[in-house]
């Protein structure tokens, strides 16, 4: 099972989620580094003092007391005055050596840090001081023969091994604290062999964490989302996971409107059965009496002899019923629509039809017909009658618009609307007042009428039976400049068909 899936059971407390363990392993990595800085910088404090702090300490104490070695050598020399000609000579030389001396022996009190030190220059300071004493008792004069003077050499021997335990605790020290630096170096190397395997195991699990938990969740998504499209994957699984949400997003709003408009079909379908069942009961409860009382007055007006004012009131009787009649058989229409005869049908037939059944209807308008029309259509396969029926609503309907009279136009089309492909188009246009905006995609709905004395259905009955011949039916209706109604049919060439 893929480690991107989810785990069937119990929901993770907050702690072991996954941007729980991530935070966790950048902090614990970025504290590791820390403390790695911090080691390099104690490492390189160490180096620092171990090269400049010895020299300015130990190593200059150790060359002090090497020079105050030397420096009681020589004046043991001058003191003893072998190899001086003459006794000034001699005094100068124990003069400069008692300066030198004293000097050095302040070089290396300056460098003396330890208690060890400072007991060994007290020391040194005591037998230095039994050197000066044995000295000013003598007058600076000595016999030329040294050995004659035991007492003096023991004191300069004294003051000399003095020198020498002096440089031993430098020397000392000096090892002490290589020894110290040597100690603490190695203490840092273990804390820092110890760290990096940390570091390295941090980052591996951090690594896991990003690429198995994180990228290879977005490169699975990537590659197998919606609108998924391995010639369009360029490599970034972020870009590409982006592109595929927009497509998923843009895929959840039409299945928004797909099922908005799903739903208002149900409800139209709803109110479809209900018509269905009053236009049931209407037929059988209406149509017959109807139809008696229709005989009985054609009867009657054949065999009366009426004047002007009763002749008049018979013809308004004799309309209302008609209308009633109308009414009732849309009613009928509506509710059982018979089943389309298909037969090859060009649509410019159906137009010239109809226009010849309405010729006096509008003449009675005052409406004129224009049919622009650069051939004949191919023909389809339709129901003419059904055909007829649609233009013969959509024409009345523009002849009732247009009550001081007016133009219909009617434009023959072929040709290729995308995305359905090759089409066959029929738009009557007419110079009325147009559809206001705020109705026009409620016209189509049964019972939806502006007139005071229609039924409503129409429209409806043009457009449901366009569309069981795989068309549709669009509405183009600038406000004051009349209306256009399209009727779209697949081409006969079209073997599939999708109404978008």
């Amino acid at each position: 099972m893929p480690l991107w899936r989810a785990r069937i059971g119990p929901r993770p407390s907050r702690f072991f989620t996954l941007r729980a363990r991530l935070v966790l392993a950048l902090w614990a990595l970025v504290g590791l580094s820390l403390v790695g800085g911090v080691l390099s910088l104690w490492y390189g404090h160490m180096v620092r003092n171990l090269s400049v702090f010895p020299l300015d300490g130990e190593v200059a104490g150790l060359v002090a007391a090497q020079e105050m070695e030397n420096a009681l050598l020589a004046l043991s020399v001058s003191v003893s005055g072998k190899g001086v000609r003459d006794a000034v000579e001699t005094v100068q030389g124990v003069a400069a050596g008692k300066i030198r001396v004293d000097e050095w022996r302040r070089k290396a009190g300056d460098a003396a840090d330890t208690e060890t030190c400072a007991r060994a220059l007290e020391d040194f300071d005591a037998a230095w001081t039994s050197v000066q004493t044995a000295m000013a008792e003598g007058g600076g004069h000595r016999d030329p023969d040294p050995t004659g003077d035991e007492d003096m050499a023991r004191r300069f021997q004294e003051a000399i091994f003095r020198a020498q335990a002096i440089k031993t605790v430098f020397r000392e020290t000096l090892a002490a604290r290589r020894a110290d630096f040597q100690k603490r170096a190695d203490a840092l190397m273990t804390l820092v062999f110890i760290v990096l395997p940390m570091v390295a195991m941090l980052g591996l699990v951090l690594a896991h964490l990003v690429f198995r938990r994180v990228l290879d969740p977005i490169r699975h998504l990537a590659r197998t989302g919606a609108g998924g499209d391995k010639e369009s994957d360029d490599g970034n699984e972020v870009r590409t996971l982006t592109r595929r949400m927009s497509t998923l997003l843009l895929a959840v709003d039409r299945a928004r409107s797909d099922l908005e408009e799903s739903r208002d079909h149900l409800m139209q379908s709803e109110k479809l059965a209900l018509v269905g069942k009053l236009a049931a009961g209407v037929a059988h409860t209406i149509r017959n009496p109807l139809t008696s009382v229709k005989m009985r007055l054609f009867s009657l007006e054949r065999a009366l002899a009426l004047n002007a004012v009763q002749k008049e009131d018979f013809e308004v009787i004799s309309e209302e019923i008609r209308h009633i009649d109308t009414i009732v058989r849309n009613f009928l229409e509506f509710s059982r629509p018979p089943k389309l005869v298909a037969q090859p049908t060009s649509l410019s037939d159906v137009v010239d039809t109809t226009l010849n059944l309405l010729k006096h209807r509008l003449e009675s308008y005052g409406v004129t017909v224009e049919v622009r029309r650069a051939k004949r259509l191919t023909p389809i396969h339709a129901d003419p009658d059904q055909l007829k029926e649609v233009l013969v609503n959509l024409v009345l309907n523009s002849c009732e618009a247009m009550v001081e009279g007016g133009r219909i136009v009617i434009r023959e089309e072929e040709g290729v609307m995308e995305p359905a492909g090759r089409v066959v188009v029929v738009r009557v246009s007419d110079t009325g007042p147009g559809v206001p905006e705020s109705i026009a995609d409620r016209i189509f709905q049964p019972f939806f009428t502006t007139k005071g004395e229609g039924s409503g259905l129409g429209l409806a009955i043009a457009k449901r039976i366009v569309e069981e011949h795989g068309g549709w039916v669009n509405l183009h209706s600038p406000e004051g400049r009349g209306a256009t109604f399209a009727l779209i049919f697949p081409h006969a060439e079209e073997r599939s068909w999708h109404r978008y």
